[in-house]
């Protein structure tokens, strides 16, 4: 649109001086500046709409093994066609199963206070107003400032490594080679398998060498679909044999997307202990894909079907043999696990209330093969893990109901500092006594030892190493809540600066002390495996995991930096760059993480912006 003026008759004798037309000119050169910045945080936001129509393209040209010195020519944030062609409006795609989020805009999706996403919106707030200017510039611009400069929706018209592939129809009871099937039953029994033992490993392995000994022409849909589920989830976290993320994520939605074929009619006309694994998997799998509105549906899928089927009650399983009791017992329990962990990551009311955990906590497995004999060297690690991980979640759920009131709206905001403060220090108290009743063999570690425990890799340090970072996650989500209410004060509230905090605040302060060592050591902890002299990813959690601990403490870190800015945060060893040091071992170790994962770079990218940003500010 241009606009035209009629000239009036003595224009042409008006006289402009040269400075009037050099100030507009950089004043309209500052109006397209902005619009062109908005322009592109629109489009980038709105790319999924702009290509939900267009055809899959995996011969887009990427680097072979990306580094951050590259990431600025690589192109992320892109469209994902969920399983079952899902409006690609929705709020999948703008974050992923753990609620990792990036655009802070308005949806209709509901996050609450535990949540990332919820936290992240708290930093920007924060670190939206500048302590040196924030007295002449008002509180719109500079969010706007920040807003357009951190949000990591860039324009792009590449297809995402997540995107789901358009094969040609393939039966959903086909099956791979038998070679390939086994290799991929020992990587997840390996692995996931170890961490959360639901599925007994003689009894799973007996069943499938029967069946592939007929050629499965005698297998049940719903073990099938939790045989491919295994498969899918096996590919999904494999980074044994440096394959490309994109290339992992393909392969093993291929297999998801047979495993939904085989059970999805199944499981919602039918309640049986294998339709409960399937849908246990199907989530499970869900957590690392950019698919989080998927991953909540099943989940109250699975509470419910396990309900259904009686898992949660001892007297239920009366008659059944010891090992098929002990299987519903393990798999409610994982269930309750992850109850807790969805909770915590979306903000959202828990399914299964801590009332309902009254089924025995987890036992030995009764021996009845001697297919459990090359496990032997490291005893019944794996069942004390799982004991232990459920422990911990439970003192999770009494911080959702002391701390988060249970996501159901009620207090919030109302809690006042010295309420929070006392309900922090009780969860906490809790969380010590969890970590000293751990046996020697789970003991809590801390950067300088996993260097050593790194050149031995067994199952027992690996768990150790899971266990802290997830014992320094627990304590976060206890403190993180008074880091939330300083950085609300020292900048919302807009506190004078030079003044003396209230006696209130300055407790807070310190515990949230608690909440940023937690987030340090976590980064220490992932950077030192990874850059180990023999670095090994299996002495780490699976690898989406990890990602949610390392970007979660990044964000803590990046509050400590508002609370230096304020001069409300003074530690004994604080130097000029003693926040940039986590951050840069953040972005050493995420760069090492996984192999052409963009979800990883999207993270690495948020951080570093954030950081830029809150560097220009100091």
């Amino acid at each position: 649109m241009e606009c035209v003026y009629e000239p009036s008759d003595c224009s042409a004798n008006v006289l402009v001086r040269k400075e009037y037309v050099t100030d507009l000119e950089r004043r309209l050169r500052c109006v397209e500046s902005r619009l062109q910045r908005h322009d592109d945080l629109l489009t980038g936001h709105l790319s999924v709409c702009a290509t939900a129509n267009k055809e899959d393209r995996y011969d887009a040209p990427m680097v072979d093994h990306p580094t951050f010195s590259t990431l600025r020519q690589v192109q992320v944030e892109v469209p994902f066609d969920p399983v079952n062609g899902e409006d690609p409006g929705s709020d999948d795609t703008k974050t992923d199963g753990l609620a990792i989020g990036f655009v802070d805009e308005p949806t209709t999706v509901f996050y609450g206070d535990s949540s990332s996403i919820v936290f992240t919106r708290c930093l920007l707030e924060a670190m939206s107003i500048d302590l040196t200017t924030k007295r002449t510039e008002t509180k719109t611009l500079s969010n706007e400032k920040v807003s357009a400069e951190c949000n990591v929706a860039p324009v792009s018209q590449q297809q995402s490594v997540m995107v789901s592939p358009k094969d040609q129809p393939v039966p959903p009871t086909t099956l791979l080679s038998e070679r390939e099937m086994d290799a991929l039953l020992d990587i997840y029994f390996n692995d996931y398998g170890s961490l959360f033992p639901f599925l007994h490993e003689p009894t799973f392995r007996d069943t499938y060498n029967e069946y592939k000994a007929s050629g499965f022409a005698k297998a049940q849909r719903g073990w099938l679909g939790v045989l491919t589920m295994t498969f899918a989830m096996a590919i999904h976290i494999n980074q044994n044999g440096e394959v490309p993320a994109k290339h992992r994520f393909r392969r093993s939605h291929v297999l998801f997307q047979r495993a939904v074929s085989l059970c999805s009619e199944l499981s919602v006309r039918t309640a049986s202990l294998d339709i409960v694994q399937y849908l246990l998997l199907a989530v499970l799998y869900l957590q690392g894909t950019q698919m989080p509105i998927h991953a909540w549906t099943m989940h109250g899928m699975l509470v419910r079907t396990a309900m259904a089927l009686g898992l949660h009650s001892e007297q239920a399983a009366q008659g059944l043999h010891p090992i098929q009791q002990e299987i519903r017992r393990r798999t409610w329990l994982t269930i309750y696990c992850f109850d807790k962990i969805q909770s915590v990551t979306c903000g959202r009311p828990p399914a299964i209330p801590d009332e309902y955990i009254v089924v025995k906590m987890p036992s030995p497995w009764v021996t009845m093969t001697e297919t459990t004999t090359h496990h032997s060297s490291d005893g019944d690690i794996p069942t004390a893990f799982f004991d232990a991980t459920v422990r911990l979640l439970q003192i999770v759920g009494r911080s959702l109901a002391t701390q988060y009131g249970q996501h159901v709206g009620l207090g919030g905001d109302n809690i006042d500092e010295s309420t929070a403060i006392q309900a922090a220090s009780t969860v906490r108290q809790d969380l010590r006594r969890w970590a000293a009743s751990l046996p020697s063999s789970l003991s809590l570690c801390d950067a300088g030892s996993v260097v050593h425990l790194g050149n031995d890799n067994t199952m027992s340090n690996r768990m150790r190493v899971i266990l802290t970072l997830r014992y320094h996650f627990v304590n976060i989500l206890i403190h993180r809540p008074l880091l939330c209410a300083t950085l609300r004060y020292l900048t919302v509230k807009e506190s004078p600066p030079g003044r003396t905090l209230p006696y209130r605040i300055q407790l807070a302060v310190a515990e949230a002390h608690e909440c940023i060592l937690s987030a340090e050591k976590t980064i220490e902890i992932v950077h030192a495996v990874i850059h180990a002299p023999n670095p090994s990813h299996t002495n780490l959690d699976v690898w989406f995991f990890t990602l949610f601990h390392v970007f979660n403490s990044a964000l803590v870190i990046l509050g400590r930096s508002v609370l230096e800015q304020h001069g409300a945060y003074i530690s004994d060893d604080v130097t000029q760059s003693s926040v940039q040091t986590p951050l840069n071992q953040e972005v050493e170790a995420l760069d090492k993480l996984d192999k052409d994962n963009f979800l990883v770079y999207n993270c690495a990218r948020f951080i570093a912006r954030l950081s830029q940003s809150q560097s220009d500010q100091g």
